[in-house]
């Protein structure tokens, strides 16, 4: 736009000297004062406008679509020119852009001088890429406004994985009319959508169910009362026979039928061992690129972790939930029934998965299990080396340590634990057997 505005003002001056020199000289003030007029009324309006940025809602499931608000204000009635910007959006929501490419990886600094001044030239070209190149997770967006004070654009978003997904607004550049003069904003904003998981429904006849179950009834020392559960059995509670006035909801129907008369259910489950479930929320180093893969393994533990809990309070089996929180700290919950699990799944997902060294400082299992003996303990994670195998071997607990079974080669296993893959179908299989 810039030079073909100076080849028109060069035709300006051509017409002036060899034509007609008043119409060449109204031309020429056409032409250099109407840039003059666009700067200066961008100028007025560059710091009276604010760009904000919401979610609608705030909170959603995967696979329902969002909203994302951009609002516009200004306290002029001057016009607004051109504000450039892109919506960008991390790999938790589809692609805004499907026909755009991923950016390459930055390139590398080598050593040497020659090696130095090669790395600058691939890192400029590379900045150039960054900024014109069109990537799936990038929407570039032109606004403009009149006279309205006001003006609000929704932008449909469709989470595809749970978590916290993160939006911003970056690259924010007013422009005036004659796209000749550019002023960037710093008003750069970020908004974040909390992704609910779907909880997966577990078999009861599982074999890690049915494995768990015995161990927790095996590792019951501490009470003489015998639980009514076994590999062949589903839990329940200790009985008696009905006495008038009990509630009706407390009759065990399918016993009473077999014994001919009334069985009704006392009011406190069955004493067992503990059972807890450790959330590892670590992430390990990767590629820019491959951040859409990690997340759907990320979800594969979480959904998973969810759907073992859901089945452990449907059954009766009281759980210890731990997990890193968004402040860094372990946090331990017991799980009783599936409405505070509920409730529960959306807070551990405000923190998530993050950076193994964001949570290097905490350690690999929570204070409130190395201090208690006799448990049985269910360990998902991503990411478990030869270091954290040593560490989860002190643990006296029984042990069972799960991965996503496309990282199932690469995980150390401590030697004091069994090994159980978390399938893409949110199925839980012992390494090397059936589910």
């Amino acid at each position: 736009m810039t030079l073909g505005y100076l080849f028109a003002i060069l035709i300006a001056l051509v017409f002036m000297f060899y034509m007609d020199g008043d119409i060449g000289v109204m031309m020429l003030a056409f032409l250099l004062l109407m840039p003059l007029a666009s700067l200066i009324m961008t100028l007025l309006i560059r710091k009276r406008v604010t760009v904000s940025l919401a979610l609608r809602p705030d909170t959603a499931g995967k696979n329902r679509q969002v909203s994302a608000v951009i609002t516009l204000e200004k306290d002029t009635p001057l016009p607004l020119p051109f504000l450039r910007m892109q919506l960008v959006a991390d790999p938790h929501f589809m692609p805004l852009n499907p026909a755009g490419k991923p950016l390459e990886e930055p390139p590398l600094e080598p050593a040497g001088i020659g090696g130095a001044l090669r790395y600058r030239r691939a890192y400029q070209a590379y900045r150039k890429k960054k900024r014109t190149q069109l990537t799936p997770y990038a929407l570039p967006l032109c606004l403009s406004m009149g006279t309205v004070r006001k003006a609000v654009y929704e932008i449909p978003l469709h989470p595809q994985f749970c978590g916290s997904g993160e939006i911003r607004l970056t690259e924010m550049t007013l422009s005036d009319y004659l796209a000749m003069f550019r002023f960037r904003l710093k008003q750069e904003t970020e908004n974040a959508l909390l992704i609910t998981p779907e909880i997966p429904e577990q078999k009861a006849n599982s074999n890690l169910f049915r494995s768990v179950s015995t161990a927790v009834a095996a590792a019951d020392e501490e009470t003489d009362a015998t639980p009514n559960y076994s590999a062949s059995s589903m839990p329940g509670y200790d009985h008696r026979d009905y006495i008038p006035g009990d509630s009706l909801k407390r009759i065990n129907w399918k016993l009473s039928s077999k014994r001919r008369h009334l069985m009704v259910r006392q009011d406190e489950p069955i004493a067992l061992a503990r059972l807890s479930v450790v959330l590892d929320f670590r992430r390990k180093p990767h590629p820019a690129g491959e951040l859409g893969k990690m997340l759907a393994l990320e979800e594969q533990l979480i959904e998973s972790a969810l759907g073992f809990l859901m089945l452990c309070a449907k059954y009766g089996y009281p759980c210890k939930l731990c997990y890193a929180d968004e402040h860094g700290a372990w946090s331990s919950l017991e799980i009783d029934n599936g409405e505070q699990l509920a409730v529960e799944a959306v807070t551990l997902l405000r923190g998530g998965f993050r950076a193994q060294e964001k949570l290097a400082h905490l350690p690999l299992l929570p204070p409130q299990i190395t201090q208690e003996n006799g448990g049985v303990l269910l360990y998902f994670t991503a990411c478990c080396e030869a270091e954290d195998a040593a560490n989860l071997e002190q643990h006296p607990d029984l042990l069972y340590l799960l991965v996503p079974e496309q990282l199932a080669e690469r995980c150390a296993v401590p030697k004091n634990a069994s090994l159980w893959l978390v399938t893409a179908e949110r199925d839980l299989v012992q390494a090397g057997g059936e589910m």
